[in-house]
């Protein structure tokens, strides 16, 4: 977890990563909640991430830990045709 915004309480996870093998045993979400629960204690009030659009598993597991969405990305091919 690093501390990346203007304010010194704002933590954000960098990177989280769980082996192929491993996923969907629950370890993705112990880890995430460990972090929380170190991140309070040295006084982090909000903790914020990102995540791949295309990501759902993990979009789900972050909003059934209470993230909430707060911006969008979007980009589209040069060239492209419109549609």
């Amino acid at each position: 977890m690093s501390q990346t915004d203007d304010r010194a309480d704002a933590w954000w996870v960098s990177d989280i990563e769980i082996r192929e093998d491993h996923r969907g045993k629950g370890y993705g979400r112990a880890a995430m909640q460990l972090a929380e629960a170190a991140a309070a204690e040295q006084g982090a009030a909000t903790r914020g991430l990102n995540v791949f659009g295309y990501n759902s598993v993990a979009r789900e597991l972050y909003e059934s830990l209470g993230y909430e969405t707060v911006s969008t990305q979007m980009r589209k091919p040069v060239g492209a045709t419109r549609g």
